[in-house]
């Protein structure tokens, strides 16, 4: 007899949507980047006040747009973008039902497995609570809007606080399981509370990369039909609400960390504050690749790299060992060759400038090839069952954020792939007796004396 608890749920696609893929996830920021910049200048050319505060909006003086500027930054994306789909073509053609797929996608499993991702989760958030001064010093940053001085107190290195990480995907595939009547409210609620928890003392990155998660494994776990015209509205509207209240999510993050630097530049409305920051952070990489991109073509400046050396461009970041803090990593004119203006306060620019600025043409051979490394893992990922598929989100969220910073190396990402892995092989250890079979064990007949 089989039970909810034992039931094998039926696997279904295996192969992403058409619009679930690396290109999709590389070329839309990087289009809203550029329409970002493009507004913000035409605005300013508009006459609009305070329309280009340097505080405000990144820049005050708009980099030039050139002919082989453009084609440059035409042939950085489109080598990406084919590498990363090249790589996941290659994946998706190996994407075949494994004999463990009716294990990983039983309640038990997913039940057993998100839990041990809250459990790895709630350790490291309250040892990291701990290391920023327990609740009486995450109050006091909170109440004075410093909670940017959270992340600077932890160690840089992997520790016990690394383990916080774990709620990027604890919160999504707990809403999921939730949403699948596989697990309580109560536990989907403790997830998601400790991902604003971990958001609040280390990044957005993890509320964000959590979205990313939660897509992955409801796109896999979605059974492919014909959607009705009724339901399509009911999609958009759905959309829509989570668009506003991730918006308003941010905002109060924002204020948080950043509402004394906006009170100096004049902005005192919160949601005025979380426009302006998501302007600069959309806008300001588009600026410097332009500048970059035009000096690079004309000859101006030249960086072509030690193949040896560039190899630190796709290093782990665990590997790293002269780590700084983000108050010491702002990045001036300096930084690349005095090619283009922008404010000091911005550290996570452009990945086709950063790389270039520190290991030249070479750097950008091998970051190319990284994701197509990366485009096929994304594929492999996928094809597991939908918790385990949801770890695709990671490297998902590592696509959305090309047109800025390069995380494929970051220990956050390494990490949670290593997490999924180990947690996975851990469930699958302890099943339930009665499952190897399917089926509960008839009880023995009574012995006849």
């Amino acid at each position: 007899m089989l039970t909810s608890d034992t039931l094998p749920a039926t696997p279904v696609r295996t192969a992403p949507p058409g619009w679930f893929t690396p290109a999709v996830f590389i070329m839309a920021p990087v289009v809203l980047s550029f329409v970002a910049w493009f507004a913000l200048v035409a605005r300013r050319n508009l006459g609009g006040p305070e329309t280009m505060s340097e505080a405000l909006t990144g820049f005050a003086t708009p980099a030039p747009v050139s002919g082989p500027g453009v084609a440059l930054l035409v042939l950085w994306y489109g080598a990406i973008v084919a590498v990363s789909m090249l790589g996941f073509r290659l994946g998706t053609q190996r994407n075949r039902p494994s004999p463990g797929m009716q294990r990983t996608s039983a309640p038990w499993f997913e039940k057993r497995y998100f839990y041990l991702l809250l459990v790895t989760g709630a350790v490291g958030v309250a040892y990291s609570f701990f290391q920023v001064g327990g609740i009486s010093g995450i109050t006091e940053s909170l109440s004075e809007q410093t909670a940017n001085d959270f992340s600077n107190a932890l160690s840089g290195f992997a520790g016990p606080q690394t383990l916080r990480y774990a709620t990027i995907l604890a919160a999504p595939i707990g809403v999921y399981l939730w949403r699948k009547k596989v697990i309580g409210w109560p536990a989907m609620v403790a997830g998601v509370l400790l991902l604003i928890a971990n958001s609040m003392i280390a990044s957005r990155l993890a509320l964000l990369m959590a979205c990313a998660v939660f897509l992955a494994a409801w796109v896999r776990g979605r059974e492919p039909r014909a959607v009705p015209v009724r339901s399509r509205a009911r999609t958009v509207g759905a959309v829509a609400l989570i668009l506003l209240a991730g918006f308003g999510v941010l905002t109060v993050l924002n204020y948080t960390r950043n509402a004394n630097y906006y009170r100096e530049a004049g902005v005192t409305n919160p949601v005025e504050m979380n426009t302006y920051q998501m302007g600069a952070y959309l806008a300001v990489p588009a600026q410097i690749s332009f500048g970059v991109s035009d000096a690079v073509a004309r000859g101006a400046w030249e960086k072509t790299g030690d193949p040896a050396t560039a190899l630190e461009s796709v290093q782990p970041t665990f590997l790293q060992f002269n780590k700084i803090t983000k108050d010491e990593s702002w990045k001036q004119a300096a930084t690349y060759g005095f090619s283009v203006m922008f404010a000091g306060n911005f550290f996570t620019n452009s990945v086709f400038a950063d790389t270039y600025s520190v290991y030249g043409t070479w750097g950008w051979l091998y970051t190319i090839m990284a994701y197509g490394v990366a485009g096929y893992g994304f594929a492999r990922m996928f094809s597991f069952s939908p918790v385990l598929a949801g770890t695709a989100g990671v490297l998902a969220y590592c696509f959305l954020e090309v047109w800025r910073v390069q995380i494929l190396i970051y220990g956050i990402v390494i990490f949670l792939l290593l997490l999924t892995a180990a947690s996975a092989v851990f469930v699958s250890r302890f099943r339930p007796p009665d499952v190897s079979s399917g089926r509960r064990r008839s009880p023995r007949p009574l012995r006849q004396g």
